[in-house]
């Protein structure tokens, strides 16, 4: 009988031996059944995209002659001696700046104030979301509409409320065209800010505004130690969002301006495309565009390493 039991429980643990040992390969095959599709998609689509592009910033290419010179690392010394390319990265950064601070201010107080509607909320959060979905290539014309100098109603309305001095091509001069844009590109992501925020009030401790208004809290008290610190994470959702989308800004410059005049309104992905594809320099464009994602990878990461150390 002693036998027997001992046995049985050198069978259980050398099944318990055997179920430990086959854990890590159960797991690294549920890794590859969620990853794999896509490791498929990603590494043909993204990866190796990017590998060729770094690969033709070596050379310098027309696009269209069979031969490349190789230059090596020439290109990207170019782009560091390039006037026009720290005016585009200067406009990117403005870009940064006034897509955190305008629509996310915008969308606070749009979100604050849907919060205290009871009734049709939904059906004013959907009004305010529409810009969102529109093609920036028809809110690029429709902008530059309002911004046209002879017919465009913002110049008509300065005139009509005696502000004519301020009348001016909004697109054609090199001071105004570039926050010209950004105001429309504002407006298109304003929205989106607004039904985040609104999303995150719902979350709130309604017991919490209650007790610090018995205790005598003001309104923007309230709003300013309470509201905010609750919206942390969406704030920093939206902060990455508007990093991300102020460098990989093309579309709507390129309809509204073409990023001029004299380049004064060029950001690096509208300088990327006319090096490459106007002015035949395929390899500096390529050279551009592995800098661009250069920067928007470590402006990503380094707010996500903010965000893990808080």
């Amino acid at each position: 009988m002693r036998q027997m039991t001992e046995r049985l429980d050198q069978q259980s643990a050398s099944a318990a031996r055997r179920r430990g040992g086959g854990r890590p390969l159960g797991t690294a095959i549920r890794y590859l059944i969620f990853l794999g599709p896509a490791a498929l998609l990603y590494v043909p689509f993204v990866l190796k995209p990017l590998i060729e592009t770094f690969g033709l910033s070596l050379f310098a290419w027309n696009g269209v002659s069979a031969e490349r010179t190789f230059v090596g690392l020439a290109n990207y010394a170019r782009a560091l001696g390039d006037p026009i390319f720290w005016i585009s990265l200067r406009n990117n950064l403005y870009w940064v700046v006034t897509s955190i601070v305008l629509p996310m201010a915008t969308g606070l107080v749009i979100a604050v104030l849907l919060s205290a509607v009871r009734r049709g909320q939904r059906i004013y959060a959907g009004i305010f979301f529409t810009p969102v979905v529109l093609n920036l290539i028809i809110v690029g014309l429709v902008w530059g509409i309002i911004y046209n100098p002879l017919i465009g109603p913002l110049n008509r309305l300065l005139r009509a409320v005696g502000l004519g001095s301020l009348a001016i091509g909004w697109l054609g001069d090199r001071y105004a065209a570039t926050p010209a844009i950004m105001v429309a590109g504002a407006w298109t992501f304003f929205g989106f800010c607004a039904v985040i925020f609104l999303q995150g009030l719902r979350t709130l401790d309604r017991e919490q505004i209650e007790a610090a208004t018995i205790d005598g809290a003001g309104p923007f008290r309230r709003f300013r130690k309470i509201i905010v610190p609750a919206l942390s994470d969406q704030v920093t959702l939206l902060i990455v969002m508007s990093i991300i989308g102020s460098f990989k800004v093309f579309d709507i410059v390129y309809v509204m301006t073409k990023g001029g005049p004299d380049h004064a309104s060029e950001v690096i992905a509208t300088y990327m495309y006319w090096q490459s594809f106007m002015n035949g320099s395929l390899g500096y464009g390529a050279a551009l565009a592995v800098m661009l994602t250069a920067v928007v990878a470590g402006a990503s990461l380094a707010m996500m390493a903010l965000r893990e150390r808080d």
